[in-house]
């Protein structure tokens, strides 16, 4: 008889085991939505909740920023003065650093929360205007126009098999005016009159093969939003003017759109006063 050493289950390697699925924060609203046969997508670190083609809510429960922990109703600042009728403890989120977003937050903290958040559904349900927005909706804006373009040309920078690397950003960036090659914590970098542009992030929360790339939180959304395969973000750039580009997903003019984006960012009034939060480069 084969004497068989019986593997008890703390002897197994940690790697081994399936890795365990985070829970959904405030699972309550997806039940109450539910009939809308809504989709999730990571987003900002959250769990960002989809119906058909629209954006309406956001779930976050994080351990930093806690200000903003709660249900993120996707809006436009032309509704809050009718929604904060309706929920009278609603504000704008904070850690975009911006005194007032589209987004706003229906807040963990507040007495009325679940059931401000469970009218919100209602909203939802209902078709409410007021909340939700397409991805990419607003037709003049260069981020749309750029994640549209990325998404029509994925599949046809996959079959061609081209290789995009800082060498590519390098030579379409010094192409734009004051563009100079540089450093950012001693990774390869673009700058214009001595402010980052683009940089090889440094940072381990970063995918391979990826760029960091200045743009305004508004644009940084719309990618976000409307290419989540192409743009994110971790939780190490979330405060940061800047989105995460996996360069094996864009083309040489997507690329070349992007970083007339980040120029026209940085070269911008808004780019040369940063909040005290943003003042470190984004590596």
């Amino acid at each position: 008889m084969t004497n068989r050493k019986r593997i008890l289950p703390e002897a197994l390697d940690a790697s081994l085991l399936p890795k365990q699925r985070k829970p959904i924060p405030h699972a309550f609203v997806l039940d109450a939505i539910s009939a809308l046969s809504p989709y999730t997508r990571p987003m900002f670190g959250c769990l960002a909740i989809y119906v058909k083609d629209k954006i309406v809510l956001i779930l976050r429960d994080k351990p930093a920023n806690t200000a903003d922990n709660g249900v993120w109703l996707a809006t436009t600042e032309e509704y809050h003065q009718s929604l904060r009728r309706e929920f009278p403890n609603m504000r704008s989120i904070q850690v975009l650093g911006k005194p007032v977003t589209g987004w706003q937050v229906l807040p963990v903290d507040a007495p009325d929360f679940e059931s401000s958040a469970l009218r919100a559904c209602e909203l939802v349900l209902a078709g409410d205007p007021r909340i939700g927005k397409v991805p990419g909706a607003r037709k003049t804006s260069k981020s749309s126009k750029t994640a549209r373009s990325s998404l029509e040309q994925i599949k046809t920078h996959k079959k061609h098999g081209s290789t995009i690397n800082f060498d590519t950003v390098r030579k379409i960036g010094l192409a734009l005016p004051g563009v100079e090659v540089g450093t950012a914590y001693g990774s390869p970098a673009l700058k214009v009159r001595g402010k980052l542009l683009a940089c090889v992030p440094v940072n381990r929360s970063a995918e391979p093969g990826s760029i960091a790339m200045r743009v305004d939180f508004d644009d940084r959304a719309e990618l976000l939003a409307a290419a989540p395969d192409v743009y994110y973000v971790t939780d190490h750039y979330l405060n940061y003017t800047a989105v995460l580009v996996r360069l094996s997903r864009v083309t040489p003019d997507v690329l070349r759109d992007l970083l007339g984006m980040a120029h026209k960012f940085v070269t911008a009034g808004s780019a040369r006063r940063p909040t005290s939060r943003h003042r470190r480069k984004p590596a």
